[in-house]
C-alpha cells in the first residue's frame, strides 16, 4: 500500500471524492441541462394525444355516396330535430291592458264604486267594505287608470286617493270632472287620503270632490259617505 508522508490513503474515502468531484463538476459546467431541458419540455407539453387514423372511414363514406350515386338513390339525410322543439316561445314585453269593459258592474244599473289606489293592501280593505253591504266595485292603481275606467264606465262614486304613480288624484278628479261636463252625468268622488290637512281638503274640493276621508278609514263613515250620494236610490236593499 502507498504512503504519503506517513499517512496511508483510504481507498474507499478517495473514491468517494472523485465521484463527489464529478458530481461538482457537471453541475458547475452544466454537463446535465441538455436532459433536464429535454425532460422539461416533455412534462411542459403533457401527454400527446395521437389522432386515430380516419383514413378507412373517409374511404367507407366515400365509396357509400358513390354507391348512391350509381343507383341514382339520394344519400341518407341525418335525422333532424322537428322544427317546433327548437323554436323559442315569444313572450311580449309589453302586453295590452285590460279592457275597462272588463271592469265594468255585472249589472249596470246597479250602484256601483271605484277605488282607486296604488296600494294593495289598502284597495283589499276598500273592497271588504263594500263587499260587505253588496256594492259592486272596480279596482285601479293609478289616476290615468281611474280616467279610462271612467270613460268605459260612469261609475257613481270614486274613492280616490291622491299620492300615486303615474297621475295623482287631484289631475285625475279634474279629468274626470271634464270628461263629465263633455258628456252629462256626476259621479260622487270622495278622497280618501292620509294627507288630511286643510291644505289637502281645499286642494281636492278645488279639483272637483266631493267630500274627503281620512286613512286609515272607517267602515261606517264610508258606508254613510255612499249612501248620501245622489244615485244611492240604486244601492241594493
Amino acid at each position: 500500500m502507498y504512503t504519503y508522508g506517513g499517512i496511508t490513503p483510504d481507498m474507499n474515502l478517495i473514491a468517494l471524492a472523485v465521484v463527489i468531484w464529478l458530481v461538482a463538476m457537471s453541475v458547475a459546467f452544466g454537463f446535465y441541462i441538455p436532459v433536464l431541458r429535454a425532460e422539461r419540455r416533455i412534462l411542459a407539453r403533457g401527454p400527446q394525444w395521437t389522432p386515430e387514423p380516419v383514413g378507412d372511414d373517409l374511404d367507407h363514406a366515400a365509396s357509400s355516396m358513390t354507391a348512391f350515386a350509381a343507383e341514382g338513390a339520394a344519400p341518407p339525410v341525418p335525422a333532424q330535430v322537428p322544427a317546433k322543439a327548437v323554436t323559442a316561445q315569444v313572450i311580449p314585453l309589453d302586453p295590452a291592458p285590460l279592457s275597462v269593459a272588463a271592469m265594468r258592474p255585472a249589472e249596470p244599473d246597479a250602484f256601483s264604486v271605484l277605488i282607486v289606489d296604488d296600494n294593495a293592501i289598502n284597495r283589499q280593505v276598500l273592497e271588504l267594505i263594500l263587499d260587505s253591504v253588496g256594492m259592486a266595485h272596480a279596482s285601479v292603481e293609478n289616476g290615468l287608470e281611474a280616467v279610462r275606467a271612467m270613460e268605459g264606465c260612469a261609475y257613481d262614486a270614486v274613492l280616490m286617493d291622491l299620492q300615486m304613480p303615474v297621475m295623482d288624484g287631484f289631475e285625475a278628479t279634474r279629468r274626470i270632472r271634464a270628461l263629465e261636463a263633455a258628456r252629462g252625468g256626476r259621479s260622487t268622488i270622495i278622497v280618501v287620503s292620509a294627507n288630511y290637512l286643510d291644505e289637502d281638503v281645499d286642494a281636492g274640493r278645488s279639483a272637483g270632490a266631493d267630500a274627503h276621508l281620512p286613512k286609515p278609514i272607517s267602515a261606517a263613515t264610508l258606508v254613510q259617505q255612499l249612501a248620501a250620494c245622489p244615485a244611492a236610490n240604486r244601492m241594493a236593499a
